[in-house]
């Protein structure tokens, strides 16, 4: 968590050098329709791939202009729920995309970048998670918004690129791994302040 914060602190004490007049920044929040990754059940052998489910996200931006384009670094808090058959998992992690964009026709813009992921808590029907949270992962978003006055409204398709896979152990039954990287799209209603 310490990792996480410092980076916050450094990205956005950072983007404050570059002060302009059109820099903004604001709150953001929304729905994501995501599934993780496959899960593998030691026992059986069985390996299944998750339904999406819808969660939830909430946080905050900064914009900053440079030479036509707009970086847009945010910190946001997400839920996320995957479908097994009828078995959950839970995660809540925070999220740190750092996103390239440009006005594309009228009051439309598009962007893309990465986004790194912390999670901070994992739970497969009411199993907490043994290994794998805690790190902080890699992946890619890429999206599409409509700006109008201070309110934007944007869709963004994410997808982990670097594996990792959590552990989930109940009391005399043998593991199963689940891959966390997230799969999902995102759309985020944003409050300039």
């Amino acid at each position: 968590m310490k990792k996480i914060l410092l980076i916050t602190f450094l990205v956005f004490s950072t983007t404050l050098s570059f002060a302009q007049e059109k820099n903004s920044w604001g709150i953001k929040g929304g729905l994501n329709y995501n599934s993780n990754g496959d899960l593998l059940n030691e026992v059986s052998g069985i390996k299944e791939n998750p339904k999406s489910n819808t969660g939830f996200h909430f946080g905050f931006y900064k914009k900053i202009q440079v030479l036509g384009f707009f970086l847009r670094p945010e910190l946001v808090y997400t839920e996320t729920t995957s479908d097994y058959n009828g078995q959950e998992l839970n995660l809540s992690k925070i999220d740190l995309p750092f996103n390239l964009g440009s006005g594309f026709i009228g009051p439309t813009y598009i962007f893309a970048g990465p986004s790194f992921q912390y999670i901070l808590d994992g739970e497969f029907d009411g199993i907490d998670a043994q290994s794998g949270l805690k790190d902080i992962t890699l992946g890619a978003n890429f999206g599409i918004g409509l700006k109008i006055n201070k309110l934007a409204l944007d869709l963004r398709y994410e997808r982990g690129l670097i594996e990792k896979e959590t552990r989930f152990v109940e009391q005399n039954v043998d593991g199963i791994n689940i891959d966390l990287r997230p799969s999902q799209l995102i759309l985020s209603l944003l409050i300039e302040l």
